[in-house]
């Protein structure tokens, strides 16, 4: 019992333990497998939680981009060919100006060449040559080829070269658009509007369009222009080997142009390959795209590589059968510039000119514009080389007519034009324009402001030291010291054009003033190769050394406010542009509006008449007709420049060379003799007129050295009678008088002992008399009395006729008390005493000079700069 008890507890032991062990293995998985059931459900919620949110995430993205589909891109995806009327002649009308009505001037206008052609008169072969390599599954697909842009998008976010993924439809829908931004809403905006084209629009219909508007180089616009430009006939003509040559050039016609001058050298073989090779191989290319997919046969594929293409001409020749003039080209560009405001872009723009029938009304003057051409045809006119041998002088006119602000005529080189698309100095090119720019920068802002008039007077004085040199400084080198505004306009002294607009005008308004009345764009600040440049400076602006300069037709635009009575108008080639139709495409109205007072303008004419007829211009005097105008030349005499006007007419020449680093060396001004030349033909027969003057004018007399009303101090001055008249507008007369000729400033000089500068020669001044001169040589002169900070010592051709300078000069030394007796017995009285210092110049017994007796003292201190006594004896800071 017991030991069967014994077992049974032994038993009951072994079950207990083995239950003890048995049963927590499967606990111990259990509790596994519940865990691991509860990880796998946490892992399904985790999952299902970012499921949900991504679907949600991407719902509310796919309803964003439903939005901004909705909102941005739709509005713009619909693009039609029905805006256009192709297939017409353009042609360009000028006004007969004795019947008033317009006159045909030129068909087929056009910068680019193009020719439309039907789809009918397109060769298969074409078509297929342009599907098979741009566009295989053009007649599959719905305007997109998904599985082409799915690649290129792989390509561009992988890092590869982005593979073209553009159809037929998306180029055409680029060509005939000017959206053309390399950006993601470009592209999307892209896809939608070539999904709702195609949509919209036979396949036919498209690949008409495209061919006739694609870009194939020599300025062909399309395959039908391209097809006599390259091969000489009719595209319908085409043989299957030129159908795939030309439509190599498309791809880059820089590269593949039958008549391109490229050449590339294989460093490693030294084989050269020009474009004709690379427009053969890129032709093999299309001919094998043909033939794999089965567009042409083996036979055929064999025949068009087998086949020499012959081009009309040769590589690097140029086609000069159709020549327009510089005046057509500028409508042309013109046109086109308005066009791409429209939404145009300028291939589109160039079909319309040239096919789309239409009607351009431009403003030429047929008469002037060959007066102009008969000028610059002719190189004897400005027949010169520039220093280093290898340029010949060039030049530019720009002609308006003020009446209407409406440019006439142009001319962009010198010489007989020989081609197309030349380079037009007239409007492609900005120079510095020098002193011809101070009357719109610097006079005509100080006049509007009332900061100055023709009369009031500013010193003809260095500004300040840069660079340890007075700057700045005179074309001639001389300072004259105080001189109205007037003649320095006149005489273009740059000192006076700086102080004007540094001291009253400031050079912010007077960039703003040069923005916003005449419209000429200046450079408000840049970096160029690592320095700052900058318009907003007394440089740029009064001595016209301008960062990017300007054309001479925006000159000619803006001096032709003066004449207009301070009325800007923008300048005009064309008036409209009409459809086929009838309606108008462009309606160029005359744009104008009050740049300056009337009395600016009428301020301004005065004194650039005086530039005419007495100052640097007078080259430009016609014999029949009041003219105005302002000479510029720029540093180192690079530029020359002439803009004048008469009440008909304003005209800007340029002249220099096509390198910049040249001088003009031609004697005088050559821009002025130019513009005569032509000038005189265009005014031949015209009745004369003068520049209109205001109402309220009235005259004065003022004193030349303060701007001041005149006093009879001002008629004492050694130099002479300094009083002059002069027009204004009765509120700008001046009501002070005189401060410069005072009775302060009045001595008692004896015209026995004048005052020698260390040339020996007069100066016009006497030593101030003494208690023993006689009452015969007694004189009363008023000297000059001014103030001014002398700079490095520099003193101007007045300063002599200061009175402390007399002053300085001492007494008369000829009538000492010695002197005062009578001569001897046969003693002569005009031999001076041996022993005076001073010595007597009259010592042939001629008494001294009448001219310096009455004031004739110009000559010896007012045309001679080397007159100037280098012992001055005035005071520090006189």
């Amino acid at each position: 019992m017991s030991e069967q008890h014994t077992n049974h507890t032994n038993s009951s032991h072994s079950a207990s333990q083995g239950q003890g062990g048995a049963p927590r293995p499967r606990k111990h998985q259990k509790q596994k497998q519940d865990r691991g059931k509860r990880i796998a459900l946490n892992v399904l919620k985790v999952l299902g939680t970012l499921f949900l949110i991504g679907l949600t995430t991407g719902a509310l993205l796919l309803c964003f981009f439903a939005v901004y589909v909705q909102t941005n891109i739709l509005p713009n995806a619909h693009v039609d060919t029905d805006d256009f009327s192709i297939g017409e002649n353009s042609v360009m009308y000028y006004m007969n100006q004795e019947t008033g009505k317009y006159e045909p001037l030129v068909t087929l206008l056009s910068s680019t060449n193009s020719i439309w052609v039907d789809y009918e008169d397109l060769p298969q072969n074409l078509l297929d040559a342009a599907v098979a390599i741009e566009d295989r599954r053009f007649y599959t697909h719905s305007g997109v080829d998904w599985k082409r842009t799915a690649a290129a998008v792989l390509y561009m976010m992988t890092g590869q070269d982005i593979q073209g993924g553009s159809t037929i439809t998306q180029q055409l829908i680029k060509n005939i658009t000017s959206d053309d931004d390399v950006t993601v809403k470009r592209k999307i905006t892209e896809i939608f509007r070539a999904l709702e084209f195609d949509a919209n629009h036979e396949k036919s219909e498209i690949l008409t369009w495209y061919l006739n508007i694609i870009y194939l180089g020599e300025g062909c616009v399309g395959v039908g222009s391209a097809s006599y430009e390259y091969f000489g006939k009719p595209v319908s003509e085409l043989s299957l080997a030129e159908c795939a040559s030309l439509i190599a050039v498309t791809n880059n016609p820089s590269v593949y142009s039958p008549y391109g001058t490229l050449r590339v050298t294989n460093q490693e073989t030294g084989e050269v390959k020009t474009s004709q090779d690379y427009n053969k191989e890129r032709q093999l290319t299309i001919l094998y795209q043909m033939l794999d997919q089965k567009l042409i046969t083996k036979e055929e594929y064999d025949a068009a590589v087998a086949e020499e293409l012959q081009f009309v001409r040769a590589p690097g020749e140029t086609d000069t059968t159709t020549i327009y003039s510089w005046y057509e080209e500028l409508v042309i560009k013109d046109v086109v510039a308005d066009l791409m405001k429209l939404g145009y872009n300028s291939k589109t723009a160039n079909i319309l000119l040239s096919s789309g029938g239409l009607s351009i009304y431009t403003c030429l003057n047929p008469e002037i514009q060959a007066m102009a051409e008969s000028i610059y045809n002719d190189r004897s006119n400005l027949n010169y080389t520039s220093p280093s041998g290898t340029q010949q002088l060039q030049s530019a006119i720009t002609i308006i007519d003020n009446s209407t602000g409406d440019l006439v005529a142009v001319v962009g080189q010198v010489g007989e034009k020989t081609g197309n698309l030349w380079h037009s100095y007239a409007t492609d090119s900005r120079r510095q324009p020098g002193s011809s720019i101070k009357p719109l920068s610097v006079y005509a802002p100080a006049l509007e402001m009332g900061l100055t008039t023709p009369y009031s007077v500013v010193d003809d004085y260095p500004y300040q030291i840069l660079g340890g040199s007075a700057w700045p400084v005179n074309v001639d080198g001389v300072y004259r010291g105080l001189v109205t505004v007037k003649e320095a306009v006149t005489n273009s002294y740059n000192t006076v054009a700086v102080r004007v607009l540094s001291d009253m005008v400031t050079p912010a308004a007077s960039f703003q003033f040069m923005e916003e009345r005449f419209h000429i764009d200046l450079e408000e600040g840049r970096e160029v190769e690592g320095r700052y440049v900058t318009d907003v400076a007394a440089s740029p602006l009064a001595l016209g050394g301008l960062t990017d300069g300007v054309s001479p037709r925006d000159m000619a635009t803006a001096y032709a406010t003066f004449p207009n009575g301070g009325i800007y108008r923008v300048s005009r080639t064309y008036t409209q542009v009409v459809r086929s139709d009838g309606t108008v495409l462009l309606d160029n109205q005359m744009e104008e509006e009050v740049a300056l007072k009337t009395s600016t303008a009428y301020y301004i004419n005065d004194m650039l008449t005086s530039v005419v007829s007495s100052g640097s211009g007078t080259a430009a005097r016609l014999n029949n007709m009041a003219v105005a105008g302002k000479t510029g030349t720029t540093d180192s005499k690079y530029d020359r420049w002439f803009v004048g006007y008469t009440p008909y007419y304003t005209a800007a020449v340029w002249i220099g060379y096509a390198d910049r680093n040249e001088r003009v060396t031609a004697p005088g001004n050559p821009a002025v003799n130019m513009w005569q030349k032509v000038m005189s033909q265009v005014h031949s027969g015209l009745d004369y007129r003068s520049f209109t003057k205001p109402n309220n004018l009235t005259t004065y007399s003022y004193c030349q050295d303060s701007g001041l009303l005149a006093t009879d101090y001002c008629r004492q001055d050694p130099r002479g009678d300094r009083i002059a008249t002069g027009s204004a507008l009765r509120d700008d007369v001046p009501t002070q008088y005189c401060t410069c000729h005072t009775e302060e400033s009045t001595v008692t000089a004896c015209v026995d002992s004048p005052i020698y500068n260390s040339s020996g020669e007069p100066t016009g001044l006497y030593h101030l008399a003494g208690e023993f001169c006689p009452e015969e040589s007694l004189r009363q002169i008023t000297l000059v009395s001014f103030d001014r900070q002398i700079i490095a010592g520099i003193q101007p051709r007045d300063y002599m006729f200061h009175y402390v300078f007399t002053e300085a000069a001492g007494t008369c030394e000829v009538h000492t008390e010695a002197k005062k007796t009578d001569p001897l017995e046969g003693e002569d009285p005009n031999i001076t005493d041996p022993d005076d210092p001073n010595g007597d110049h009259s010592s042939s017994g001629d008494p001294p000079d009448d001219s310096s007796q009455n004031g004739g003292g110009n000559s010896g201190g007012t045309d001679h700069p080397d007159d100037i006594p280098t012992e001055t004896g005035l005071p520090p800071g006189y």
